[in-house]
């Protein structure tokens, strides 16, 4: 396929059990009480495969590998790396915010984020009113702490030690080699796709921690 660029359309995920049995993704995650998202899967699952069904300009392929399989990079099932790799490209590369599509702070204060994240009638955010002028001052003129910066520094992280992805390249040519499928991505045409599987995946984590 050498070098070609993916133009993705749609991505469907399914989950084979080890007697051949095929569940969407919906009645996969209804085994889990909170879906699979971030959980510890159970030993009986050795042996399940996920398998990545991708519409695109290739027409369909197929990708496939153990849901239990983990990346000893980043610490996680390789499934929950996807997730979260996609999500910080998805948010650089849009600068917004992937589930409500708000565009970044590019500088926020810690309180302005703790308000935001927690609400003002939180414990957390009457704590950061009641600490000295002086703290807080000092803890408003921190970028660091706003959501663009946050973001970019992780995705420093992901494009660390990377030979065929950076900044520029990503920014200027609209394309991602992803080292895990082996593949260039068109992420102009590609990422709205990514996107929708992405919320599918984590709709039932989101809607406990919104619970």
């Amino acid at each position: 396929m050498g070098n070609e660029i993916m133009k993705i359309d749609q991505i469907e995920l399914r989950f084979k059990d080890t007697k051949g049995h095929i569940k969407s993704i919906d009645e996969f995650s209804e085994m889990f009480e909170h879906g699979f998202y971030f959980v510890e899967h159970p030993k009986e699952m050795n042996g399940t495969r996920v398998i990545m069904c991708v519409t695109s300009n290739f027409e369909n392929r197929i990708f496939s590998f153990n849901f239990n399989r983990k990346d000893i990079e980043w610490g996680h099932y390789w499934i929950d790396k996807l997730v979260q790799k996609w999500t910080i490209i998805w948010e650089w590369y849009n600068q917004a915010d992937i589930d409500s599509c708000k565009k970044f702070d590019t500088v926020s204060s810690t309180i302005e984020i703790i308000k935001k994240r927690f609400g003002e009638q939180s414990e957390e955010y009457r704590e950061q009113l009641a600490l000295p002028f002086e703290v807080i001052k000092k803890n408003s003129d921190v970028e660091e702490t706003s959501e663009s910066k946050m973001n970019y520094n992780n995705m420093e992280w992901i494009l660390e030690y990377d030979e065929k992805n950076s900044f520029e390249r990503i920014r200027s040519e609209k394309i991602y080699f992803d080292n895990d499928l082996k593949v260039w991505i068109d992420l102009e045409y590609s990422l709205s796709a990514i996107r929708k599987i992405i919320r599918k995946v984590d709709v039932y984590t989101r809607t406990y921690v919104e619970d």
